[in-house]
């Protein structure tokens, strides 16, 4: 099934973040151990010894944050202003869905290289277990999403 085969704009951009991932591991082996700089008032990272026209990592990256924005607006649009007694949460679901989707790319794409012993998989398994903690938390009110402050808004988050 296609990443645009779900209805459902978080499920579509969990896909999206999920084929990212595995484009910028084809770009990039290695490419979690590229250092990116965030310069205050910049549109985007700094991203070190690429030429951004013509480096497949970019593009995936750029694709990759599309789809992070796309689930913090639609998580935010679901659950709405949260209530009074919520404790803030110190990431959005954008982040974390975006850390399971690089879990499961390191965990499935390189199954021989993650071993007997399965870290990856073991990390996988974990962050799948806090979101469902989480995602209930949010769900009851317990805790809330931080905001969106200084997050660009874009008509066109789905666009490519």
């Amino acid at each position: 099934m296609g990443g645009t085969d779900f209805g459902c704009p978080l499920l579509t951009s969990a896909a999206g973040l999920v084929d990212a991932h595995r484009r910028l591991a084809v770009a990039r082996p290695s490419w979690d151990d590229v250092v990116m700089t965030w310069v205050p008032g910049a549109a985007g990272p700094e991203l070190p010894e690429m030429d951004p026209a013509d480096d497949p990592f970019t593009g995936s990256w750029e694709d990759a944050q599309r789809h992070i924005l796309a689930i913090d607006l639609e998580a935010h649009r679901v659950l709405g202003e949260p209530g009074a007694g919520a404790v803030e949460h110190h990431e959005g679901l954008g982040a974390i869905f975006g850390r399971m989707a690089h879990l499961y790319t390191i965990s499935f794409d390189r199954f021989v290289l993650d071993g007997p012993l399965a870290p990856n998989r073991r990390q996988l398994a974990r962050a799948y277990f806090s979101y469902e903690t989480l995602a209930g938390e949010l769900v009851c009110g317990k805790k809330c999403l931080p905001p969106l402050f200084g997050r660009p808004v874009a008509d066109d988050i789905g666009d490519e």
